[in-house]
């Protein structure tokens, strides 16, 4: 648990996090400054905080994520 609450983000996560998050706001068809979409950001910073560091492992773990699919836009 520790380790989940001291995550630290460098250039190199940040890009991951931002790129899996903007990628799902478009499919999502969610604006940046909606409630949605600052809802979403967080769940995709605790998504990479529990592993899903990669884009692969984020993209899957972001297409299985019950709450994200409910925000989505159609």
């Amino acid at each position: 648990m520790k380790k989940f609450l001291e995550t630290r983000f460098g250039p190199t996560e940040l890009a991951i996090i931002d790129a899996a998050f903007a990628e799902w706001m478009k499919l999502a068809n969610i604006e940046r400054g909606s409630p949605e979409a600052e809802l979403a950001a967080a769940i995709v910073i605790n998504l990479f905080r529990e592993g899903n560091d990669t884009m692969p492992a984020i993209r899957d773990a972001i297409s299985a994520h019950r709450g994200l699919n409910d925000l989505r836009h159609s």
